[in-house]
């Protein structure tokens, strides 16, 4: 009896530690998808009001300090999202993602040594098509299912 009530308890063991990764796994899923979707949808409203932002960064220092800080804000969320916990399913979605991201990384160094010389901050920078590319990655996202 105590042989079999031990054989119970270490099958009942295995059975829930095995539950708890794909519980793991299932969540990991979850925090991805959320993450970078925020993520993406951070970078569109950004697209969305970069051009405002630069014209008034051109003739008002203190919109050309706002614009520096959310440059640097940006960068700061590109190297997060690079650290982000992937699940196997999405590595490759994530890779791309990242590969985008030192594409943008490169253009917001462009676009600070612009406002530091004075010219149109996304001028020659590559930014909106970048993130309209990244974006794109956002429908696969919504397309994968982690069966």
């Amino acid at each position: 009896m105590k042989k079999w009530s031990l054989t119970l308890l270490m099958a009942l063991t295995v059975f829930v530690a095995s539950g708890c990764g794909i519980l793991e796994s299932v969540n990991q899923g979850v925090n991805f998808a959320t993450e970078t979707t925020e993520y993406m949808n951070k970078l569109e409203s950004f697209t969305q009001d970069m051009n405002g932002l630069a014209e008034q960064a051109l003739t008002d220092l203190d919109a050309r300090t706002d614009l520096k800080n959310r440059l640097l804000t940006l960068k700061d969320q590109i190297m997060n999202y690079k650290n982000l916990e992937v699940p196997d399913y999405a590595k490759d979605l994530h890779a791309s993602i990242v590969g985008y991201n030192e594409k943008l990384q490169q253009g917001l160094d462009q676009a600070l040594t612009n406002i530091e010389q004075g010219r149109a901050a996304f001028e020659s920078t590559g930014i909106p098509d970048t993130v309209g590319k990244i974006n794109e990655l956002l429908g696969q996202l919504n397309a994968l299912n982690p069966s």
